[in-house]
């Protein structure tokens, strides 16, 4: 696969006849880069410090991660679980007025999220993700006394209270620092 240079900086394929850069001005479009910036985000650095270590814009760590999302599969460890554990968090985004609210399910017995929804307070976030659940065997769920659970979750299936919450309300208070 013999190169050739075409009008000072980019190589050509003489087979292909794709066009390269031996070396790259945007940092972001180097694949040493993306695959650097996806190991920090993978151990949890913030987008910020991505940017600022890298020398790349903040979106541009954005794009790589919304790409490698869609690129994922998401597996359960287990395809019946004895309780299921469902909370709900908000966060604020760019305004106080923009309240965002998070609902997911944890099971404790894995110590793993089965599923979450991004949307509004309402049953019909609470449904989104209850029919995220529906391919899994859910012997109990626990939640808190929220209307919207009690809409939408199998009564026969449902325990309502702290008791049974105890465990995903201690995993959200160590992972997102309440």
């Amino acid at each position: 696969m013999a190169s050739r240079i075409f009008c000072g900086s980019p190589l050509r394929c003489s087979s292909c006849r794709k066009q390269f850069q031996q070396e790259y001005v945007n940092k972001g479009c180097c694949q040493q880069q993306r695959k650097q910036e996806l190991k920090m985000l993978i151990r949890n650095c913030g987008l910020r410090d991505i940017a600022f270590i890298t020398g790349v814009h903040r979106q541009t760590a954005v794009k790589i991660l919304e790409q490698r999302v869609k690129q994922l599969s998401f597996k359960h460890w287990q395809s019946s679980y004895d309780q299921v554990q469902i909370d709900e968090l908000y966060s604020f985004v760019e305004s106080k007025e923009n309240k965002q609210w998070l609902l997911y399910a944890y099971a404790p017995e894995t110590d793993e999220v089965l599923a979450w929804q991004w949307g509004d307070r309402s049953w019909q976030t609470v449904e989104l993700l209850f029919k995220q659940l529906d391919e899994l065997q859910i012997e109990l769920f626990c939640t808190d006394d929220w209307k919207a659970f009690a809409a939408v979750l199998p009564a026969e299936k449902h325990l309502i209270g702290k008791a049974g919450t105890k465990y995903i309300e201690a995993a959200a208070a160590f992972s997102f620092g309440r």
